[in-house]
């Protein structure tokens, strides 16, 4: 993704897992004169906080700033009388000879006063103080600095936030990017977790028996790991694998321990070509349906695909062992979803997935009618014929970090835009109900 909010103890919904038809789904998305995001007919959405326009105080030196650009992963954290939503910002630094792409946008250098032993990128993470309402905005603050392209996000079972870096640095012999990084959403603190490896992260996904899985997101075919850590909550150390994946037989192998400072190139010199055993631009990756990302017995991936491959979404299975067995749940299909990117089940399990598609593409791939769009595979579906388009954006603006509030009422996302417009987080919401309801019998 160029360019995930927790409650904690979200309640497992105990619903029939049955298939909606077409029929039974939301009307189309109607065009909205706002030109943010096109919703259904009973949808509509507040905006908690737009890049540039609004202010935001930084907890680590108390001056005050305008909103950085590029809002992405979004997760929501329970904190007493009120929530909090922490929001990476996906912004590279445009050093010498690195991507200029992010030049001339709104950003807050690093406001440590010590050395934490991050980059001192443009990448931050803000907090949006919420009333209980979920959409009422109380403060915003940024609690993170000094990081570097930040993208998705997940939370682990002890309710920290981990902060994904894609794309590291060109030029960094300290290898200082690259990393994943753990944040307190209370105090911001930072810390980096070498043993998941430095590469391209998109995202991670925590596992029912104690592992991470984690996607490479590098733009060409790249390999799936798996992190196990030497003790539970302590995610600094541990051992990587790299998964070796059959095609033919639609089953993995892992390898390793690999080194966590270069895994990629430890795989290729054991005789794996990602190109054979891997998997182009591995995106998103979500725990099973209900399990907000913390535990599950299988794991949601999206790949995004490249050239005239548009992508596909992934479920693995038989988690656990030293095998992993994987299918297939939606083919790409550039006239319907393609570039599959960010994802997140609701509680009941219907999937979101969320579209982001180059520039290329709008110019070559006509059928995707040059923007991006939000699909849904209702619970207990499989296959292309059984997505509901759920939303279209205007403008090639791209949705990223969904997530749910406790009740399935809200559905923050952030929209990502390109100069002269600023990106955004939205909350969704539904007139008569929450976002189960309607892939209900």
């Amino acid at each position: 993704m160029r360019r995930l909010i927790i409650v904690a103890a979200a309640a497992l919904v105990a619903l029939a897992a049955t298939a909606l038809s077409v029929a039974d789904a939301p009307g189309p998305p109607v065009t909205d004169p706002n030109e943010v995001v096109n919703l259904p007919a009973g949808y509509s959405y507040s905006v908690l906080s737009t890049a540039c326009l609004d202010t935001v105080t930084s907890t680590e030196s108390g001056a005050t700033f305008d909103m950085p650009e590029d809002f992405d992963a979004n997760i929501l954290f329970n904190a007493g009388n009120e929530d909090w939503l922490l929001s990476h910002h996906e912004l590279t630094q445009p050093r010498t000879g690195d991507f200029q792409g992010d030049a001339g946008k709104c950003f807050v250098p690093e406001q440590s006063t010590v050395d934490d032993g991050d980059s001192d990128g443009y990448g931050s993470i803000s907090r949006l103080v919420l009333a209980k309402d979920g959409t009422t905005v109380l403060r915003r603050e940024l609690i993170t600095t000094g990081l570097h392209n930040l993208c998705a996000a997940a939370v682990t079972p002890w309710q920290t936030f981990l902060a994904n870096e894609e794309f590291p640095f060109i030029n960094d012999p300290e290898l200082r990017s690259g990393w994943v990084w753990e944040i307190d959403p209370a105090t911001g603190a930072e810390k980096r977790l070498t043993g998941m490896g430095r590469f391209s992260h998109e995202q991670e996904a925590h596992a029912a028996d104690g592992s991470w899985y984690l996607t490479d997101d590098r733009g060409d075919a790249r390999f799936l790991y798996k992190f196990v850590p030497d003790r539970g909550r302590d995610l600094t150390t541990g051992k990587l694998y790299g998964l070796a994946f059959n095609k033919a037989t639609m089953t993995g192998t892992w390898i390793g321990p690999l080194n966590p400072l270069d895994p990629d190139t430890d795989m290729r010199d054991r005789g794996f070509q990602p190109s054979v055993w891997g998997f182009t631009k591995a995106e998103g990756i979500v725990g099973a349906a209900g399990s907000d990302g913390v535990g599950g017995g299988s794991i949601t991936m999206n790949e995004s695909g490249a050239g005239a491959d548009p992508g596909r979404v992934w479920r693995f299975t038989q988690l656990g062992g030293d095998t992993i067995r994987g299918e297939v749940l939606v083919e790409g299909d550039f006239a319907q979803l393609s570039r599959p990117d960010n994802l997140r089940y609701n509680d009941a399990g219907d999937l979101f997935i969320m579209e982001d598609h180059s520039g290329g593409d709008f110019a070559g791939q006509t059928e995707t009618g040059g923007k991006n769009d939000i699909w849904v595979l209702p619970r207990g579906s499989e296959g292309a014929a059984n997505l509901i388009l759920f939303a279209t954006l205007p403008h090639r603006f791209e949705p990223t970090g969904p997530w749910f509030s406790n009740d399935n009422r809200i559905l923050y996302l952030s929209v990502q835009a390109d100069p002269p417009f600023h990106s955004r987080v939205i909350a969704i919401t539904r007139e008569d109900g929450n976002f189960i309801q309607p892939y209900d019998h």
